[in-house]
């Protein structure tokens, strides 16, 4: 009797055991698998978030705790591929998350002032442009930097002397520079803004050196490297935005005397009643006429142009210059404006 009903007694926690093992096991799966699918969807998620990487290895752009506030703090931090590093570099701007710009705290424009993001408005203290692998600040003329390489700091203004160092590199503010036209960069949108974009891009390609400025300087004018090119500069960029001209002096496309320009096709507004946009060439009555294309419109406009009144070294003419000087004294100001029609 005993020897039976051990027997009976011990087969029952035989098959609850092999139930438990059975149920466990498939709890087991059961949460790898869910794991495994939330870590591919994080993966996903985090790998198509728009990034701009700093010139230290691992660290990116980065809003301080994904604040939207008002002039949230902007520092570098470890790339993670989380909303607080979703960036997006524009033709003069930096954008995070679609919603606020990266700006210059109380719209200052000093060394060592604190960088911050803020609502886009277009103003000064927001506008920044690709210079050699960096990101310059037109109306300061001064530089995106991490503080003494200091990652976790917020990010200051400085003096543009470290782009080619990881304080001041950015990317993408570098891009692919394998030909003069700086065709790497996409540039879409209204007329305007693609002839503003070319204009940025071959402002980049020639602070990178990595094109000689005299074969820059050949495409631009045609092959007529030494002269006054200002001209020559609008009437190239409008070819490679997609808009040559039609009647310029030399193959068409090629205007090489400013005071023609307006005959390009343009609406001419005076500078007195007129607010310029990107893309607008710009008339200035130095001697013999100079023009200049407008890479940022609004009230205190930045400009791009070829020819300036500093000598490149590396060709003994006119140097390219980006500024946003409407008035330069004794030697002249903008007249009138050209807008595309």
């Amino acid at each position: 009797m005993y020897p039976q009903s051990s027997r009976k007694y011990n087969r029952l926690p035989q098959k609850q055991k092999k139930r438990l093992s059975r149920r466990l096991l498939f709890y087991v799966i059961s949460i790898l698998a869910l794991f495994l699918v939330f870590k591919i969807a994080t993966f996903h998620i985090s790998s198509a978030i728009p990034e701009i990487k700093s010139g230290i290895d691992g660290y990116c752009l980065d809003a301080r705790g994904d604040s939207s506030a008002l002039n949230a703090t902007i520092d570098s931090w470890s790339c993670n591929g989380t909303d607080a590093q979703n960036w997006v570099a524009t033709n003069n701007s930096l954008v995070h998350d679609k919603k606020s710009c990266l700006s210059i705290f109380n719209n200052g424009n000093a060394i060592g002032d604190k960088i911050v993001s803020s609502p886009c408005s277009g103003k000064p203290s927001q506008i920044w442009m690709a210079a050699v692998g960096g990101y310059e600040n037109p109306s300061s003329a001064d530089c995106l930097e991490i503080p003494n390489n200091q990652t976790n700091a917020q990010l200051i203004l400085a003096h543009c002397t470290q782009l080619t160092q990881p304080s001041e590199a950015w990317m993408p503010a570098t891009f692919s520079r394998n030909s003069t036209s700086g065709a790497s960069l996409s540039c879409n949108g209204s007329e305007g803004q693609r002839v503003a974009c070319v204009a940025a891009q071959q402002w980049v390609l020639w602070q990178s050196h990595s094109v000689k400025h005299a074969n820059l300087l050949n495409t631009y004018s045609d092959g007529n490297g030494y002269e006054e090119w200002c001209a020559d500069f609008v009437s190239y960029v409008y070819k490679q935005a997609g808009y040559p001209f039609m009647n310029g002096e030399r193959s068409d496309w090629d205007e090489y005397y400013a005071p023609n320009i307006e005959n390009q096709g343009f609406t001419y507004h005076s500078a007195a009643n007129y607010t310029p946009q990107a893309g607008d060439v710009a008339y200035f009555d130095y001697n013999g006429g100079h023009v200049e294309i407008v890479a940022v419109g609004g009230s205190k406009p930045i400009f791009i142009y070829g020819d300036s009144g500093t000598i490149d070294k590396t060709t003994g003419n006119g140097d390219m210059a980006e500024n946003t000087i409407t008035n330069d004294g004794y030697s002249g100001q903008v007249l009138y404006y050209l807008s595309p029609n």
